[in-house]
């Protein structure tokens, strides 16, 4: 199926809210950890000072979604980062594809969108994570050349909430 892959617009953010919702419930994550606002989602990704990209996949004009109304159908969303061994690279945080939509060649378009976007800011490498659970995301972006550093090199993801970093903040002696 084709679809339209434009970048996402300031009157996008609630559908994109909407999307990463979805995708926590898909990932098995509490509605209440979706810490993220409407107004975060606006001011982070058309503000002064844009902290990432978005591109929407909108069914062709004409079509809509029949069990949820509309036209757009997934997305991705990726931030910009540093690599001191590579340099530019692009973090894909969210690609999602509403269910009813998968298998059509939707998540491929969006992936190519945001590879399109990376090289043309001058990115060498994309990075992501896929819970290990995800047999069927580690096989799509494995078929289109990601790598399992997990697998492969062994790597181990952490993160630090925020009351972690608030802890370690408040141990500084600096």
């Amino acid at each position: 199926m084709n679809c339209i892959i434009r970048p996402c617009t300031v009157k996008d953010c609630k559908v994109i809210l909407q999307f990463i919702k979805e995708l926590a419930i898909d990932y098995k994550v509490p509605p209440t950890d979706v810490k993220v606002t409407l107004e975060a989602l606006r001011e982070d990704g058309f503000g002064a000072r844009p902290r990432y990209d978005c591109y929407l996949a909108e069914l062709p004009p004409g079509e809509t979604n029949k069990e949820a109304g509309g036209s757009i159908v997934g997305y991705v969303l990726s931030t910009y980062t540093y690599s001191s061994w590579k340099g530019r690279n692009v973090y894909m945080d969210n690609m999602y594809v509403q269910p009813q939509f998968r298998g059509r060649q939707i998540g491929k378009q969006l992936l190519e969108k945001a590879v399109q976007a990376a090289i043309a800011k001058g990115c060498c490498q994309l990075r992501m994570h896929v819970g290990n659970w995800k047999a069927n995301e580690m096989g799509f972006l494995a078929h289109h050349g990601g790598e399992d550093l997990t697998a492969k090199e062994g790597w181990a993801l952490f993160r630090f909430e925020e009351d972690a970093l608030q802890r370690l903040a408040a141990r500084s002696t600096f």
